[in-house]
């Protein structure tokens, strides 16, 4: 019963998280921002060069700056990881014209994002001559990042609903082998008892030819009939030896039977808290999912 109760605590827990709009981690079930690219400019050295900015959502500015540069290797010659970022002998194919690209991130831990600025130049001083593609890339990775970071989430709840899915496996191994021990213990108190009551049997038959026997010496005093019933009270004594064993196996067999009960029960009610959380997590990582297709 304790752990029914932990269950049903948990998947309220769960639930007023839910409610919420965000995971116990903080993170936000639905996606209900819109990707916006904004004209902005960005310090180069001396120079001032026009860029864009965007948001990244539950990102903070490393992240988002470890992002852009891996991007900015896979298509430069060289890359500066400095203040700010810059990318050389760039071959971007949505923005021919430029050759560098230089980027600074910046968090906002109030507003739970980093904003990405991103400028686009024929060198360190002089801009590109048009923005043609630039503002339909740097969307491109507005929503790239975006998604990058429901990825981690993702992931990580994908984990955690390994493990939960591990643990519930256990506590199903667990709750199949108490009711093997159970069944095993109850066909043995069930051989016991059929024992035991043809002992019994037995026993009550010998009594009673005890009793004939007894009456029958009384009369004839016949040392043979003596005999007789001396060893029918050996039989006799012999079967309550016997009786009385089975029975301390069979009050064994019971307390055995009522401690496997007992870690049934307990087991039991594991596993429907394992199940619960199983199903609370699988819930969050499938919106989390939901969350991230609709990034666009």
């Amino acid at each position: 019963m304790k752990n029914i109760v932990i269950a049903i605590a948990l998947v309220w827990g769960a639930a007023a998280f839910a409610q919420s709009g965000t995971t116990k981690e903080g993170y936000a079930l639905q996606w209900d921002k819109t990707i916006t690219v904004l004209p902005d400019s960005i310090s180069n050295g001396h120079y001032k060069l026009p860029a864009w900015t965007f948001a990244v959502h539950e990102a903070d500015a490393s992240d988002v700056m470890g992002w852009w540069l891996a991007d900015m290797q896979a298509v430069s010659t060289s890359v500066a990881k400095a203040k700010p970022a810059k990318a050389l002998g760039t071959r971007i194919a949505a923005v021919p014209d430029a050759a560098i690209a230089v980027a600074a991130a910046t968090s906002d831990k109030k507003a739970k994002l980093a904003k990405l600025t991103i400028a686009f130049a024929l060198n360190d001083s002089v801009t590109t001559p048009g923005n043609a593609g630039q503002e339909d890339y740097v969307r491109a990775l507005a929503v790239k990042y975006n998604r990058a970071v429901v990825d981690q989430q993702i992931a990580t709840y994908e984990k955690m609903l390994d493990k939960a899915g591990d643990k519930l496996a256990g506590a199903k191994d667990d709750v199949a082998k108490n009711q093997a021990n159970l069944t095993k213990s109850n066909s043995k108190l069930e051989k016991i008892k059929a024992k035991r009551g043809k002992i019994q049997a037995e026993n009550a038959h010998v009594a009673g030819t005890i009793a004939g026997l007894e009456k029958k010496f009384a009369l004839s005093n016949d040392p043979k009939d003596l005999q007789k019933l001396t060893k029918a009270r050996q039989k006799l004594a012999k079967g309550e030896t016997s009786l009385a064993k089975l029975m301390q196996q069979e009050a064994d067999v019971q307390g055995d039977i009522a401690k496997e009960q007992g870690r049934l029960e307990d087991n039991t009610g594991e596993q429907e808290e394992r199940g619960a959380t199983k199903e609370e997590v699988q819930r969050v990582t499938d919106a989390l999912k939901r969350k991230h297709d609709a990034i666009n």
